[in-house]
């Protein structure tokens, strides 16, 4: 009988052949030996990554297998729901979550290892880097944020098994936004320390440039309540904010322009107009500054971004009023 591995690599992966061919071929090349770790793909029925798989299993290094979640109520749209039925099927103690679009250094289970061995760890956070484009863009400068330790973003974390499962896993009441930011916080709420891994390294490739994105994350504001009200503490103390600062000056703007309206002011309504609109171009101008982008890139961010804070502060407000809470910033 075989030896259980040490750590359960767990993906989720949704319709993406290219980037999860480089994952599996990342950690075909890993420096623990093969026997040492499991991969544990969870796509969706009928998914393409499943002949992904297939091929590296053919080639009998890893010890792989493609699954997906039966009955899926996301239809394959929530990672949570995939990396809690993966880890449901792991064999190891330490579970190491990365995502399909990453790939990960040579030694980056070697170098997670050592930190697995101390009981007060009940996670371990790896270190994020975005391989720099030959020019800049505003796709690879939003990219930096999340290299900043402390996130905990499950593009490179580790968990031990145990704690996970007592936990429950990700919250899917967060399908696929600020679950890692409240498994963590659940962690550490339960005295465990998160160190974090310096040299245990994944890559995150740029991607093409999606300004719709700016909308998609504005609809997400929905879940910051929820997240409030589970770590109120942890949310106060870190500061976190939902309504960015850039938003602001477009809410007074439109507070001034609904109190024109209201007084059948047609100077003021025009004059907010046009600052509104002379805002919108200078923070259009601020993000590319020295960016390369393409028109269609630049046109649609700039069409997005005075909508953005409404639809934030709207979906703010739906999620305080469905949590009982009253977060406000």
């Amino acid at each position: 009988m075989l030896a259980a591995p040490r750590v359960t690599v767990v993906a989720p992966t949704h319709d993406r052949v290219r980037s999860l061919r480089l994952l599996l071929q990342s950690l075909e090349a890993q420096m623990l030996a093969h026997f040492e770790f499991e991969v544990i793909i969870v796509g969706d029925e009928g998914d393409p990554g499943q002949d992904v798989v297939r091929e590296f299993l053919e080639r009998g290094h890893l010890d792989l297998r493609f699954t997906f979640v039966p009955n899926d109520p996301w239809r394959g749209r929530s990672p949570s729901l995939k990396r809690n039925f993966g880890a449901s099927l792991a064999r190891a103690p330490w579970l190491a979550f990365i995502d399909d679009d990453r790939v990960a250094y040579a030694a980056w289970l070697c170098e997670a290892l050592p930190f697995f061995e101390s009981e007060q760890n009940g996670a371990v956070e790896g270190r994020k880097t975005i391989p720099v484009p030959p020019h800049p863009t505003l796709t690879y400068r939003g990219l930096l944020l999340f290299t900043r330790p402390g996130g905990y973003q499950t593009a490179n974390m580790f968990y031990r098994r145990s704690l996970f499962l007592e936990i429950g896993g990700f919250d899917t009441a967060f399908p696929f936004y600020l679950e890692d930011t409240d498994l963590a916080w659940s962690v550490l709420d339960r005295g465990f320390a998160i160190p974090h891994a310096e040299s245990a390294v994944v890559a995150h490739p740029v991607p093409p440039a999606e300004p719709m994105r700016l909308l998609a994350n504005a609809q997400r504001a929905i879940l910051m309540p929820y997240l409030y009200k589970k770590h109120p503490e942890r949310f106060r103390a870190l500061g976190m904010r939902t309504i960015a600062r850039s938003h602001l000056p477009y809410l007074a703007g439109y507070a001034i322009l609904c109190f024109a309206l209201a007084s059948a002011d047609v100077t003021l309504m025009a004059a907010t107009f046009a600052g509104l609109a002379l805002l919108t171009v200078l923070h259009t101008a601020k993000l590319f500054w020295r960016c390369r982008f393409s028109t269609s890139e630049l046109l649609v961010t700039g069409a997005l971004l005075p909508i953005v804070p409404l639809v934030t502060l709207f979906q703010l407000i739906r999620g305080n009023l469905r949590n009982h809470v009253l977060l406000l910033r």
